[in-house]
């Protein structure tokens, strides 16, 4: 199923937001007639990052961002930025006509809207999560308390990021905090049309109960309490994603080697030849600045060359040239790193410093990273064959390996 944008205007919207109220909500009929984009693209999940936004709380040191896809929590947080605000006016924004329908049961005015974020982001018991791709917010979680145990849970998503498990995993997420702050379930009001956030509710593992609906919105409260089914469904998510997240590595289709070597003994030339040589199935792709052919296959010289979409970046070159390339496969999208080069952390205090730039560049693309300073990795599977070593030894049928 395809999540939409959210599921609907809070009560504390409709009752201090004359623009949110639900009386309004069939003034805007273009909005709720035009369809949302719908994008069913799961390994996509694994480039969120997503952290509290509350402007009320002191700065503390920030944590590392982790990929949702990746089947771990997302735990950055943070206080409520300075550039908060405008990149909350472009995410809802560029909302298509029905998922804002879908969240406010109207089309306020995206200015009303910011303000009314920021003004909660200044609440003490209101909680703000938000899911960032590439540092730009393409979903906002929230729940507003509105009595003693309970509070009030509302989202938005970004239609080129629907589909992707990115409300599943703020929902899940939301109901961790709200444990933690003595919530004991969750309310959300829906518009009827809405079914597809409703089956979201419904495969979250939470307990539900429908309890009353008016007119065209209906009305779920919903425990928030651990129990066997929720674990298991987080559990099985989970894996999922985490699987998703390594088929780059292990089942690539495209592989781009760079710093491959016309000259056999470089590292970045073995690694080339030994994918050649043990019968890659997919498409090799040397990168060498120099450009020309490399056994008999035609170089690029930059990743932004290559032709089409690249599964796994193979990176052999001096770690001074590691920081520049690993820029540019997060401008190509890559989703899976190997760097083979070391330089990094082994070598001293300036290394760490080096190899910590690396993963705060990886981290905030929500890129999957093996290395620096490895051996690679080898897939002996026969509809595979990869080996994306400098061995000279390549290891009989049934291993999956790396170093």
């Amino acid at each position: 199923m395809v999540p939409p944008a959210g599921g609907g205007a809070t009560e504390h919207e409709r009752a201090a937001q004359p623009h949110c109220d639900r009386r309004r909500q069939h003034r805007h009929d273009e909005s709720a007639s035009m369809p949302g984009e719908e994008i069913v693209d799961q390994t996509g999940a694994r480039r969120l990052r997503a952290g509290f936004a509350n402007a009320n709380r002191k700065p503390r040191q920030q944590q590392q961002g982790e990929t949702v896809g990746e089947g771990r929590e997302p735990r950055r947080q943070r206080p409520q930025a300075n550039d908060d605000r405008e990149q909350l006016r472009a995410f809802y924004g560029h909302l298509s006509a029905q998922s804002r329908y879908f969240r406010f049961f109207g089309k306020p005015r995206v200015d009303n809207i910011v303000e009314d974020v920021a003004h909660a982001l200044a609440s003490s018991d209101v909680v703000t999560l938000v899911a960032e791709v590439e540092r730009r917010i393409v979903a906002v979680a929230q729940y507003f308390p509105t009595e003693t145990g309970r509070a009030e849970a509302a989202f938005a998503i970004a239609d080129a990021h629907q589909g992707r498990g990115i409300g599943t995993k703020l929902l899940e997420r939301l109901g961790v905090v709200a444990r933690s702050r003595g919530i004991t379930s969750l309310e959300a009001y829906l518009l009827r049309d809405n079914e597809k956030m409703r089956q979201v509710l419904v495969d979250s593992g939470f307990s539900l109960t429908w309890d009353r609906a008016e007119g065209q919105i209906r009305h779920v409260v919903f425990s928030v309490a651990e129990s066997t089914e929720l674990q298991e469904k987080e559990r099985l998510r989970a894996r999922a994603a985490a699987q998703a997240s390594l088929r780059p590595f292990f089942r690539p289709t495209t592989v781009a080697v760079v710093g491959a070597g016309r000259r056999r003994g470089g590292i970045g030339a073995e690694i080339f030849h030994n994918l050649i040589a043990t019968g890659f199935r997919g498409r090799v792709v040397p990168i060498n600045s120099a450009g020309g052919t490399i056994e008999g296959i035609s170089a690029v010289k930059t990743i932004a060359e290559v032709d089409g979409e690249v599964s796994l970046a193979v990176i052999a070159l001096p770690c001074d040239h590691v920081p520049g390339v690993v820029d540019d496969c997060v401008a190509k999208g890559i989703k899976a790193l190997l760097i083979i080069s070391a330089g990094f952390a082994e070598t001293g205090a300036e290394g760490r410093e080096r190899e910590a730039a690396i993963l705060d560049k990886v981290r905030a693309a929500g890129i999957r990273l093996i290395g620096p300073n490895c051996m690679g990795i080898i897939n002996t599977d026969p509809a595979v064959r990869l080996n994306a070593t400098f061995s000279p030894v390549y290891p009989p049928h049934g291993l999956s390996i790396y170093r």
